[in-house]
């Protein structure tokens, strides 16, 4: 069997693979778990504690977890399938990190972004393989591209108006000395790289859609129970968010179909 451009190559097979999908494994359970990706999800279980910061808990814990630890987990369980997608999702994360720095004024965000870089390039060290490789199959496409747009005009508003809270003194949530508002807003632009990298179809296009898509319909649950609560959206904007999630979903795998770009099956060498 021919093997597939965007496969870790030959010499990540064996110890080398098994090598890979350790490092992969252990960087889920940093990000997704000493970093307080899952613990800052759960959150909601501890109400009276953090009830006040429920919405920035929450929303830590959708950016480590579910778009970070996830595809790690991913490329931990079957690399060869979802390598490209899944890396190119945490480098995304990334750079939503360092765009909500840069409007948040804090620095020390940055360190986050090494952070999840330098997890990408070790990752792509160890696997032998191109970091930019996804894009080679990226194609546009049309529908869920269009539900991305118009995702972006409420996403950059809302990363705005978080972004400025930063420092607040109204809500304090600060853990290992980040204040969680930053990473707030780094929430939506992750969900809107994530859901425009989705819809272009790469292989292993099907991670990002669900990870965005999941991590969308979170949010928007919480929203609607709590809907006064700091970093919170209206009900309405809650139902929206909902509904644009399952669109986004639907349409996503619609058009895969439709169009062929569901990832092919390796040629016969």
């Amino acid at each position: 069997m021919a093997m597939h451009p965007l496969d870790p190559p030959a010499s990540a097979s064996g110890k080398g693979r098994l090598r890979l999908r350790v490092a992969a494994g252990l960087f889920a359970v940093f990000w997704g778990y000493v970093f307080f990706g899952l613990i800052d999800l759960l959150a909601f279980a501890m109400r009276e504690a953090f009830h006040a910061t429920l919405l920035l808990e929450t929303g830590w814990g959708l950016l480590f977890f579910f778009l970070v630890a996830v595809p790690l987990v991913a490329v931990a369980v079957r690399a060869s399938a979802v390598f490209s997608s899944a890396l190119a999702q945490v480098a995304l994360v990334a750079v939503a990190v360092i765009a909500a720095a840069v409007l948040s004024a804090s620095p020390e965000h940055m360190l986050v972004a090494a952070g999840l870089l330098g997890t990408v390039a070790a990752l792509v060290v160890l696997a032998g393989d191109r970091p930019w490789a996804v894009m080679a199959k990226w194609r546009w496409s049309a529908v869920p591209g269009v539900l991305v747009i118009l995702a972006l005009a409420p996403c950059l508003a809302y990363a705005w108006e978080a972004a400025r809270m930063t420092g607040s003194t109204a809500v304090i949530d600060v853990m290992w000395g980040l204040d969680h508002w930053p990473v707030q807003a780094a929430l939506p632009l992750a969900l809107l790289l994530t859901g425009a990298l989705a819809a272009g179809h790469p292989p292993g296009w099907r991670l990002p859609t669900w990870s965005a898509g999941i991590a969308a319909v979170w949010f928007a649950v919480v929203c609607s129970l709590e809907p006064n609560l700091a970093g919170s959206v209206s009900r309405p904007w809650a139902t929206v968010t909902f509904l644009w999630s399952a669109a986004f979903i639907a349409a996503t795998h619609l058009t895969a179909r439709r169009a062929r770009l569901v990832q092919p099956r390796h040629p016969p060498g």
